[in-house]
């Protein structure tokens, strides 16, 4: 079974939400640990958004620095390059009407995190882990369905890895 790649989004909404360092930082550990054990990742593009989009001073960003050169932060090789050039084709075949939002979607980590799922036989963990076929514009869901990929929701992933708070199952 291939890894569980984390888009964007995913890191974000934990920090804003129910998993905010403040309230959540065994989750945070837990994200880490599984980094280590070699289960879940990200790509390096998503680090690289992290710093775009963040201020400096969030603890998103205090978090995922120290981290950067780890397991957590997976730069593409070859077959992960290769494979997102097919996904951006796809993706411009596909959304020809949406110029802008196809733009948008290729200049992100999205195509990247689709990419290294592809190569490695992984799945997708998104806030868009459902399929919207009438979309009109590229969604992580339906580019990871295109591809054969699977793409799940956070809690569909903490459930599978059966993280609990207190360590406890």
């Amino acid at each position: 079974m291939g890894k569980y790649w984390l888009d964007t989004d995913v890191l974000i909404q934990a920090k804003d939400g129910l998993y905010s360092f403040d309230i959540a930082a065994e989750f945070w550990i837990f994200l880490e640990e599984q980094a280590n054990t070699g289960t879940l990742c990200s790509s390096i593009q998503v680090y690289g958004e992290i710093m775009r989009f963040q201020d400096k001073e969030d603890a998103l960003i205090k978090w995922a620095m120290p981290r950067k050169a780890t397991a957590l932060f997976s730069v593409p090789d070859k077959d992960v390059q290769a494979a997102c050039g097919k996904i951006g084709d796809h993706v411009v075949n596909t959304y020809t009407e949406r110029v802008p939002a196809v733009a948008q979607f290729l200049g992100g980590a999205d195509p990247w995190t689709i990419a290294h799922a592809l190569c490695d036989g992984g799945t997708v963990v998104s806030h868009e882990s459902r399929l919207d076929p009438s979309a009109k514009k590229p969604k992580i869901p339906n580019v990871c369905h295109a591809f054969g990929i699977g793409c799940i929701g956070l809690p569909a992933m903490l459930k599978a890895l059966k993280f609990r708070f207190g360590g406890k199952a």
